[in-house]
This record gives C-alpha cells, structure tokens and sequence, in this order.
C-alpha cells in the first residue's frame, strides 16, 4: 500500500497528464476546424468558377477553354494528393464466396 504523500504525487501527476491532454485535443479540434473552412472556401470558390464558367459555356474562346482546362486540372491535382482517403473512388472488392456484400 502507498503512502498518502505518494498517492496524492500521483494523482498530481495523473492531473497534470490529463490537463496536457486536454489541451492536445483541443489544439487538435483547433486546427480540424480550420483546415475544414479552408476546405470549405477552396470548395466555393470552385464552385463559383465553374458557375461563372458555366454561364459562358458554348461560347468559349480558347482563353476561356484554357482556364476551364486549368480548373479541371487544378481540381484533379487536389483530388490526387488527398487521394481516396474514404474509400468512396474504389468500389469494395466482390467476395466470390459471398456475392451479396
């Protein structure tokens, strides 16, 4: 059995971890919600291009073209380097001996 001193040593301890922690997590959270609005703006602003180059779709000159090009480009560049992080782009693998699933 412990002392009192030393138990009250570790729960002081035990504190200090859990308010590091607590602190680890939040910075976490911090900076999920951030990258998540900068996915958010990066999102409409494609949004809103490709709605403007839309709006002109039929009468593109080749300058037009080439900044729809670019976009296309640009949006596939940032889908490749997020890659299939959620396992939406591949389609699960059929079980031969189960083809239900």
């Amino acid at each position: 059995m412990g002392s009192p001193l030393r138990d009250l040593l570790g729960i002081t301890a035990l504190a200090r971890r859990i308010d590091r922690l607590e602190k680890n997590m939040a910075t976490a959270k911090d900076q999920i919600a951030e990258l998540r609005g900068t996915f958010t703006d990066f999102a409409a602003d494609v949004d809103a291009r490709l709605d403007q180059l839309l709006a002109a779709q039929g009468t593109l000159n080749a300058e037009a073209q080439a900044e729809f090009d670019a976009l296309k480009q640009a949006v596939a560049d940032a889908d490749a380097k997020v890659g299939d992080a959620d396992g939406s782009d591949t389609p699960p693998a059929e079980d031969p001996d189960n083809p239900n699933i």
